[in-house]
């Protein structure tokens, strides 16, 4: 196992704005994100995103991107995985955020799941 992928957000995103949850229209959008780091998860011990020269994230984006990792792995497996070395308080914020809305979505999904099951 390789020790480190690294993804330059704004490269990748080609602005200092990320938006967009999916890319349809061929333009990068969260879930560009999400399957690269989805594809190298078993590939690193460690994904490393840059945020260098963004300035702000939509929450559909950020949603996307990385809250939605929270229907395949753990929150646990997420914090061991993801490092966010140059993230800044706003940056952080709106992670934090969208993982928050993410696991009450989840939560919610299965309280309904086991309540069709009974």
């Amino acid at each position: 196992m390789e020790n480190e992928f690294k993804i330059n957000l704004y490269e990748i995103m080609g602005t200092s704005t990320p938006a967009g949850r999916t890319s349809e229209d061929g333009e990068p959008a969260g879930d560009t994100i999400r399957n690269l780091m989805t594809e190298n998860w078993e590939k690193y011990e460690k994904i490393l995103v840059y945020f260098e020269g963004v300035v702000q994230m939509t929450r559909p984006f950020v949603d996307e991107a990385f809250a939605k990792l929270l229907e395949v792995y753990t929150l646990d497996q997420f914090n061991q995985k993801l490092h966010f070395p140059d993230a800044n308080d706003r940056i952080v914020k709106s992670l934090n955020d969208a993982i928050k809305l993410r696991m009450k979505i989840i939560k919610t999904q299965k309280e309904r799941e086991e309540q069709q099951g009974l």
